[in-house]
């Protein structure tokens, strides 16, 4: 262990102390790292100082740093380098736009420079522009200063610093329809556009998400078993909007689900339908196999590209809006995804055990399966006080 020693020198008539502290080596370049202090006016005040640097070289303070002058955003973009193998296609560009969004706050910077307060404020920003999804960008950029961290370029993470802004109220979810509002919705698109009759009559009746129905192909859905398949999950994979096929996200995500015999009647003539076109465009025998259920529709938009060849989620979504505005203006609007929620509403409603709405709807944690079951059971409870309401009455 190198002893520091305190030096006693003169300057300007005055006696005073310094000294010469060793806080180790830098690994990368070889070099010795000193910290010279000097000016003090007691040996006493010169011993509380190099007392405190000792601590804070015991404490690894003083750990050799990596190229102390790189920013944030190059060291950024070398994390998410080394995290894309790890992730799903669809995630890595869900990530790399999140971080765009981090960039825009803290690029610039360099790491050795932020502090707690710049991640406040960057937090702060993301927290009105984007409430949704604040903490999934915090968590990115959190995990980023960790890489840091670890690689040798900072000691501490600024982000332990963050106070999270208060979240909005919640809006009272409503994202799902009645029987009643499903039959009215199917009956209206059966013939407003008859060829998208079969995608939104097994959306529906399947409580598959929208990913999972586009990715199909005729040997996922056994029309004699009454069985669907669902093993992968249509994902958009860049920002020019190019899709392809991918595992379900989860493996409770991969499973078999029964379908009721109407749906399977629509799909069985569906599926006719579709071979009489495709042959009557001189392409049926020379698309891949097995094929698409749910295709682009026309000749002119296949391509030897697979990915090319499916309707994409946009597509899907473009139609159900331009559809309300067609419909009743007092029609209620859903989203893709509430036809999922509605086929859970209904199922729990119909008196469907919660595990086995899990395992159809292909939810890895039960607690999202019983945020569901909470709010199918509220609408029962309230029928079922009106009913004895009106039942008292008569």
């Amino acid at each position: 262990m190198i002893m520091t020693k305190i030096i006693e020198y003169t300057a300007k008539g005055k006696t005073l102390y310094k000294f010469n502290f060793y806080a180790g080596k830098d690994e990368l370049t070889g070099k010795k790292m000193q910290v010279r202090r000097a000016g003090f006016k007691t040996k006493k005040e010169a011993q509380l100082a190099l007392s405190r640097l000792e601590y804070k070289k015991e404490s690894g303070e003083f750990e050799p740093l990596a190229n102390r002058n790189i920013t944030f955003e190059t060291l950024a973009l070398q994390f998410m380098d080394a995290k894309k193998a790890s992730l799903r296609k669809s995630t890595y560009l869900v990530q790399r736009n999140m971080l765009n969004r981090i960039l825009a706050s803290l690029g610039n910077l360099k790491m050795k420079n932020i502090r707690g307060y710049h991640c406040q404020n960057a937090v702060n920003r993301w927290s009105k522009k984007a409430p949704a999804t604040v903490s999934n960008i915090k968590i990115l950029a959190n995990q980023v200063f960790e890489y840091a961290i670890k690689n040798g370029y900072i000691t501490k993470n600024p982000m332990d610093a963050v106070i999270m802004p208060k979240k909005p109220a919640k809006k009272r979810e409503n994202n799902y329809y009645t029987k009643q509002e499903l039959n009215e919705f199917l009956t209206f698109v059966k013939q407003d556009r008859p060829s998208l009759y079969p995608l939104f009559r097994l959306l529906a009746y399947s409580g598959m998400r929208i990913g999972e129905l586009l990715a199909l192909t005729w040997d996922d859905i056994d029309l004699e078993a009454s069985t669907v398949s669902i093993t992968k999950t249509l994902s958009r994979v860049n920002d020019e909007g190019r899709t392809t096929i991918e595992d379900t996200k989860t493996k409770a995500g991969r499973r078999t689900i029964s379908l009721d015999a109407i749906t399977i009647n629509i799909l069985a003539s569906y599926k006719q339908e579709q071979s009489k076109r495709l042959f009557s465009l001189g392409i049926l025998n020379t698309l891949p196999k097995p094929l698409i259920v749910f295709d682009r529709g026309i000749g002119s938009s296949y391509s030897k590209a697979q990915g090319e060849r499916f309707v994409r989620v946009s597509d899907i979504r473009r139609y159900l809006n331009s559809m309300y505005k067609r419909m009743p203006k007092d029609f209620k609007h859903i989203t893709l995804h509430g036809f999922r929620h509605t086929h859970a509403t209904l199922l729990i409603e119909s008196g469907a055990n919660i595990k086995a709405v899990q395992q159809r709807l292909g939810h890895a944690n039960i607690n999202m399966t019983l945020g569901i079951y909470a709010h199918a059971t509220k609408i029962m409870e309230n029928e079922a006080i009106n009913g004895l309401s009106l039942y008292m009455e008569n």
